[in-house]
């Protein structure tokens, strides 16, 4: 060979050397980009060798394990850093892979580490092969989910908790005029008797619709429509027609720009809490016995009569009605047959006078009646009108009653106040009408008076009648 052949045979070397220089030193850029790309990667990347060994990780990966490198991995399995089942599990599943050749796509996977913290992991793992086309590893990427399980799990216990739950539910889109209902839970068709549906047929306005307190459903609807928190209790009807108490509560679901997107209402039957209720004020504020009011409703009522009369100018009286032969009749007949005679007793008197006047039982045999009259007191034959409505009373009273086997007639003896000039409170008029009672008592049965002042300087007689009167 020549010189110059040798030459250009020299040069061809070091043309050759210069590329294959080169391109390591690209190689080795592209492997460094490609390590630096790997490492400030959040998700966990990581090679293993058929037998489980790390062969290349992630700074992810080594923070997650436990670890201060990914050098700290290399040559070491799962096995020394997670409890026996965790480090078993993952072996398994990529001896599975390699063998199947299948890769494992987005598994969600519990991981415990020796210190016990748990995480939850979307896991991908596919295997990789040698030169002789059989498996030589795996290769990973797994995504921290924990808090996206997390909050998973917390819509489906909430979900569940909706669903379990006693009230009904109903969510309603905001984002059309329409505001379509979109869900409604287990309870409120248990309640209301519609399906959700039968509950987007008819919309959250039909839902909420009180035909006998159409402010009540004009609160909630204008509540909804300054997208504000409200609530209310509605006369609200079942699909079979029924009607029930409804007690409503408006919450508004927002977005991150505090934009309303959901309105959420919650709905309970009430009707036996307000049953309940009801029956409680009843017995607080009526006779059990006869279901008229009692002292305490009374004294209320002839307070408002009094304010009435003060403002309209017009007579009031108040009548105390004492029945003449209760005594007899519980002696003689029993309590059972003294009951019966004073039911009869006060629905006879609650029906000859008018609705707008009050008649209570006080106990015993002892009823109170206060009446309105529309004429001015301290008139010429002011308690003309009194004595009409009393003498319907009495007339309504005689009527026999039957106890036993024999008629029995009731008489009563009353005594009348007059406002204003026998009293300008509640209190002092029913005293004075109750001296009046035991005037009218001393006059014989059946008998009425009215209040007369004792003269200057005396003391009102008030001795209860002789018993058996």
């Amino acid at each position: 060979m020549s010189m110059e052949e040798l030459r250009r045979e020299n040069e061809a070397l070091r043309e050759e050397l210069k590329a294959r220089q080169a391109m390591a030193e690209h190689l080795a850029s592209e492997r460094g980009l490609l390590r630096t790309l790997i490492d400030n990667m959040p998700d966990h990347i990581y090679v293993k060798d058929r037998s489980g060994r790390f062969v290349i990780a992630n700074h992810a990966a080594a923070e997650g394990i436990g670890v201060a490198s990914p050098a700290e991995l290399v040559g070491k399995s799962d096995l020394e850093f997670y409890p026996l089942g965790c480090g078993q599990r993952f072996f398994t599943d990529e001896q599975q892979i390699m063998k199947s050749g299948q890769p494992l796509i987005d598994h969600i996977e519990e991981n415990v580490n020796h210190a016990g913290v748990r995480r939850w992991f979307s896991t991908t793992k596919y295997p990789f092969y040698g030169a002789d086309g059989q498996p030589a590893g795996i290769v990973g990427i797994s995504r921290d989910v924990t808090l996206r399980v997390n909050a998973e799990e917390a819509v489906r216990l909430r979900n569940r908790a909706i669903e379990l739950s006693g009230d009904a539910t109903v969510i309603v889109g905001r984002g059309s005029p329409e505001l379509p209902v979109l869900y409604v839970n287990p309870a409120f068709e248990r309640i209301t008797g519609f399906t959700l549906e039968e509950a987007q047929q008819s919309g959250i306005a039909g839902l909420l619709e009180d035909g006998e307190d159409p402010a009540a459903t004009q609160a909630l609807a204008l509540a909804m429509a300054r997208e504000e928190e409200g609530g209310a209790v509605l006369r609200s009807w079942r699909k079979d027609g029924t009607a029930f108490w409804n007690k409503v509560r408006l919450a508004i679901v927002r977005d991150r720009d505090g934009k309303a997107t959901h309105f959420v209402y919650t709905m309970s039957d009430v009707s036996k809490a307000l049953d309940a209720e009801q029956k409680l004020e009843q017995l607080a504020s009526h006779d059990e016995l006869t279901g008229l009011p009692n002292r305490r409703l009374l004294m209320d009522r002839l307070g408002q009569a009094i304010a009435i009369a003060q403002r309209s100018n017009c007579l009031l009286a108040v009548s105390f009605i004492d029945l003449d032969r209760l005594k007899f009749v519980n002696d003689t007949h029993g309590h059972e047959a003294g009951d019966r005679m004073l039911r009869a007793v006060a629905e006879r008197m609650a029906g000859c006078v008018r609705q707008s006047d009050t008649v209570a039982r006080l106990g015993g045999d002892e009823f109170v009646l206060v009446s309105l009259h529309q004429v001015p007191p301290a008139v010429p034959g002011e308690r003309t009108h009194v004595a009409e409505l009393l003498a319907k009373v009495q007339e309504v009273l005689a009527q026999p009653l039957m106890l036993g086997d024999a008629p029995f007639s009731v008489t009563c003896s009353i005594g009348v106040s007059m406002y204003p000039d026998d009293g300008q409170d509640a209190e002092t008029m029913l005293k004075h009408a109750d001296e009046a009672m035991y005037t009218a008592k001393k006059s014989g049965r059946n008998q009425v008076a009215f209040y007369t002042p004792p003269p200057e300087g005396a003391t009102a007689s008030a001795d209860p009648p002789a018993p058996g009167c």
